[in-house]
């Protein structure tokens, strides 16, 4: 391994929890009772996708700009201050930059809120850059983001892996060529399975990951 792209939610940092139920609980606040229908809907949605769905669907609770700023004010405040890092992720990142490889951000979150949350967990400056989806144009269901990454890094793609924790980010990566490491998260505990298949190695958590089985 030469280089290594990392997502950040749910993958180094445990925020999953809060944008699994993100919206029915986001709605609730305008005495709207959802169910837990809509967190399934708007599950890939980015923020501006999911302004656009809640204000198609919802009318009353304003314009897709008011809502996307009430949504970013909400999770500005949650991954600036609150959001915690997975077990054993300070731990992979030290190692891997400690045998010399080179590390790159691949999210489908804003850059305002990853960089917000990385910087708080003294982890920004491991990493030589960051893609998001947005900048990109398209999600992980596409390998833009991964290609892009890669090309920045400079590595070969054989020499280089994704570490994720989406099965759907996973497969996008695998079909490019990309070695790629999971890691679980209750928010794709009903796919471990398929999970587990997908990925050259796979661990529940990065405390038990030995690096020597990447390098």
């Amino acid at each position: 391994m030469r280089g290594a792209i990392f997502d950040v939610d749910g993958t180094l940092i445990d925020s999953m929890s809060m944008w699994m139920h993100f919206g029915s609980d986001f709605v609730r606040s305008f005495g709207i009772d959802a169910g837990r229908e809509l967190d399934y809907k708007i599950r890939y949605f980015s923020l501006r996708d999911t302004a656009e769905y809640l204000s198609a669907t919802y009318p009353v609770m304003g314009s897709a700009d008011d809502i996307e700023e009430m949504c970013r004010r909400k999770t500005v405040k949650f991954y600036h201050e609150e959001v915690k890092l997975k077990p054993g992720a300070r731990e992979l990142l030290d190692a891997l930059c400690d045998s010399g490889v080179k590390l790159y951000i691949a999210t489908a979150t804003y850059r305002q809120l990853i960089e917000g949350a990385l910087r708080r967990l003294e982890i920004w400056d491991k990493f030589s850059g960051v893609l998001t989806c947005a900048e990109i144009g398209s999600g992980k269901d596409k390998p833009d983001i991964f290609l892009a990454a890669r090309e920045a890094l400079g590595t070969e793609t054989d020499e280089t892996w994704v570490f994720e924790d989406a099965m759907h980010a996973m497969k996008t990566a695998k079909s490019c060529g990309f070695k790629v490491c999971g890691v679980y998260d209750d928010s794709e505990a009903d796919h471990k399975k398929e999970i587990s298949e997908i990925c050259d190695v796979y661990v529940n958590s990065f405390e038990e990951l030995d690096i020597s089985r990447l390098i």
